[in-house]
């Protein structure tokens, strides 16, 4: 039940993605915030006063529908910045989250408080959206020539060369925007699609998000009380400081380097973590969970979201960019949805008469993300390039 609620927001965040396109090309992108704005308002009103938890569940839904329409017109475009202000915003919940229930999460209904934050938040989102002059009110940004940012940007691989001539529908030739059965029956720039939506999958299947969802479960066995809670709301601060360095990083040291360097910690820190947690060893527990999540946040969680527009050219952009947001919500649920009884299936109850008894070997579970991070880690030395 735990792992279906956290799930279920990623499935709505699937459906949201799908839907942005005609939101925003109805509504402009003013009005696209806008209904951002009033989905996630009805998520936090349905789960701040959710009698059962079925209410809780469908509030989750339509948060994730509120994420899904609020990312995807700006998929390939999502640079470090915008993964600042992700990580900004997890460290607040979590911070508010701890402020609101107590440090052992014991405050009577504090965490109603903690989803009505969130309808605050979008209160003055829509407040700001009603001054349209300060929002651009046209459709997502595509191509142009004439404009030298895009003039400027990198590409893995150059138009002139792999940019078939789309015939239009009247007949003659033009670039229109290739969808996503023509992109992938394109034998130029299959590869760097696969490659991109590859990368966007395994981004989740490194475990970062088992982190971010779990880690005060997945420590509770070896920090009692207050301590595992302090540690995660630990984890989303240093998410947020290490996001700085890939701001200037990214452009001077290359995708490859982060990449590279992010996979490979992250595999060395998920193997102390398995070894720490199996063992109870408090402080290297503590120390790799964390430095798990400082690995992740300057190289595998921003570049991913760079390749996207870098690796084809613009007239397939949006089409590798719905393909690639597509891959990342499902395989954020896939892992939001098994990491609770895949830890327990490779784990064992100390009292297996007591349902609720501590569990030896739950440290397991990160040797299979230890075994992602080296499938990540090969890939990116064989597709991306230096």
């Amino acid at each position: 039940m735990y792992s279906g609620v956290t799930a279920i927001l990623t499935v709505g965040g699937l459906v949201g993605s799908l839907m942005s396109d005609r939101v925003v090309r109805s509504e402009g992108l003013a009005g696209g915030i806008a209904w951002t704005a009033w989905i996630n308002l009805a998520s936090a009103l349905l789960m701040a006063a959710a009698p059962h938890w079925i209410v809780f569940a469908l509030g989750r839904f339509v948060a994730g529908v509120a994420c899904g329409l609020a990312l995807a017109p700006r998929v390939g475009q999502i640079g470090t910045l915008h993964q600042l202000a992700v990580v900004l915003g997890i460290c607040s919940s979590q911070v508010l989250g701890r402020i609101l229930t107590g440090p052992n999460g014991d405050k009577l209904g504090g965490w109603r408080w903690v989803c009505a934050m969130s309808g605050m938040a979008s209160i003055i989102q829509i407040a700001m959206t009603a001054q349209p002059e300060d929002f651009e009110r046209s459709r997502p940004a595509t191509s142009d020539p004439e404009d030298p940012e895009e003039a400027d940007r990198p590409h893995a691989i150059p138009r002139d060369e792999t940019a078939p001539l789309i015939q239009n529908s009247g007949g003659g030739p033009g670039t229109e925007q290739l969808s996503a059965r023509d992109l992938l029956s394109n034998a130029t720039l299959r590869r760097p699609a696969v490659l991109v939506i590859t990368l966007m999958s395994l981004q989740q299947l490194s475990g970062v998000n088992a982190v971010l969802f779990y880690s005060t479960p997945v420590l509770q066995s070896i920090y009692p009380n207050a301590g595992a809670g302090a540690v995660s709301v630990f984890i989303t601060v240093v998410n947020v400081l290490m996001t700085f360095p890939a701001i200037v990083l990214v452009d001077r040291v290359g995708r490859r380097p982060l990449l590279l360097t992010s996979s490979v910690s992250m595999l060395l820190m998920s193997l102390l973590l398995a070894y720490g947690l199996d063992d109870h060893l408090q402080k290297l527990s503590g120390f790799a969970i964390v430095a798990f999540i400082a690995a992740f946040a300057p190289g595998l969680g921003p570049v991913p979201w760079l390749l996207v527009s870098e690796m084809v050219p613009h007239h397939a952009v949006p089409a590798l960019s719905s393909l690639a947001l597509s891959a990342s919500w499902i395989t954020t649920g896939f892992v939001g949805l098994v990491f609770i009884p895949l830890r327990d299936a490779l784990s064992y109850p100390v009292d297996p008469s007591d349902p609720m008894s501590a569990r030896e070997g739950e440290g397991r579970v990160f040797y299979v993300f230890t075994v992602s991070l080296a499938i990540t880690t090969l890939v990116i030395m064989r597709g991306v390039a230096k």
